[in-house]
């Protein structure tokens, strides 16, 4: 990995952590598997006694969400396609990890998906703070099949000053929410310390609970996703770590997905 600029935006080094949103956070502070009844028959009983209750086997199937990866732009490995209705319907929140490396590829914008290819040519997708947020949204289209229902200056909220968030997909044909934020000290490459990650989450968490209360029809959300690109396995358990200190009534039910990248990521950072 080496060193990135930040699309012209000046990182300070006692930070340590970025927001990946060019409108995010201004003037702000900063599995559930189930369990399968094989539905194996009773030797001995009726041939159909309890073959034919095979609901619970469906049920599972139905919820444990698509499998990935698509092809694209990067190898993805880790957790790739976990999200479920129950996960986006349930009132608690968790955790996903997953990677993906870019090689030595450079980066190459006719390779994104149709969403990430519209978001990176949209007015606020510029920069290196505009490639986290097409690569986070990548990571779930190609994982978790989602489709982009409206980039970030689409959206609207009473009042027009409200927090925002970044991106809004369909997934499973749920409204879903993404927050994006990069986790990194800088210059990159240095570690990046636990109470800048909890800084950063807390940060984070708050704002998508005032994005939630905020935004207006045909946009709202029953639940947001905290998509964060860590620079490496070592800002990777940072958040990890912070997200373990972070208050529940402030993490709510917000979905954190960490994506640590590998490879030519500069792009991104």
């Amino acid at each position: 990995m080496g060193p990135g600029e930040d699309g012209g935006t000046e990182v300070p080094t006692d930070s340590g952590v970025v927001d990946a949103g060019a409108q995010q956070d201004a003037g702000g502070d900063q599995d559930a598997g189930v369990e399968v009844d094989a539905g194996v028959s009773d030797a001995g009983t009726e041939p159909d006694a309890g073959v034919a209750d095979a609901g619970e086997v469906d049920a599972g199937i139905a919820d444990a969400g698509p499998m990935g990866p698509r092809a694209g732009y990067g190898v993805i490995s880790g957790d790739c396609g976990p999200l479920s209705l129950i996960d986006l319907h349930s009132p608690l929140p968790s955790t996903y990890e997953n990677r993906i490396d870019f090689e030595m590829m450079n980066f190459d914008a006719g390779a994104l998906s149709d969403g990430g290819f519209t978001m990176f040519n949209t007015p606020n997708a510029g920069g290196s703070s505009g490639n986290s947020e097409v690569f986070a949204f990548e990571v779930l289209h190609r994982c978790e099949f989602a489709e982009l229902a409206a980039t970030e200056t689409q959206v609207t909220y009473t009042p027009p000053g409200s927090k925002k968030t970044d991106i809004v997909v369909n997934i499973e044909g749920e409204i879903v929410g993404v927050s994006v934020a990069r986790a990194f000290k800088y210059p990159p490459g240095t570690p990046l310390p636990v109470a800048d990650a909890r800084n950063l989450l807390n940060g984070k968490f708050s704002d998508i609970q005032v994005s939630t209360q905020n935004v207006n029809p045909p946009w709202q959300w029953n639940k947001q996703i905290l998509h964060v690109l860590a620079y490496d396995d070592v800002a990777k358990q940072a958040v990890i770590d912070a997200a373990a200190q972070i208050d529940a009534g402030v993490r709510g039910d917000t979905i954190l997905f960490i994506t640590t990248t590998d490879g030519n990521d500069a792009f991104i950072y």
